[in-house]
């Protein structure tokens, strides 16, 4: 799962917020243009977001040039789980 944070309802900075919340992610990427953050990959997510988070429904290959090299876009979509059995495995 790939999650949206929007800063405009977070007062530390967002990969503190992640790991406060337990929410573990392969990649991480700024988008200042837009006052958020995108993190790529994510585990432990609850069930229940708080309202600064959403899934973010963008591919990691069309983020490419925003924030993503091509690299990075393989590895994150190598990473994607396939299955639910895959969701508990480590990245």
């Amino acid at each position: 799962m790939h999650l949206r944070m929007n800063l405009w309802g977070v007062s530390k900075h967002a990969q503190a917020v992640m790991r406060d919340l337990g929410i573990t992610y392969q990649v991480a990427t700024p988008q200042s243009l837009g006052d958020q953050w995108w993190f790529w990959n994510c585990k432990n997510v609850p069930d229940q977001l708080p309202s600064f988070l959403s899934v973010l429904d963008v591919k990691p290959h069309d983020a490419i040039g925003w924030g993503l090299s091509k690299e990075e876009a393989d590895a994150i979509r190598a990473g994607e789980p396939q299955s639910a059995d895959q969701l508990t495995g480590d990245l």
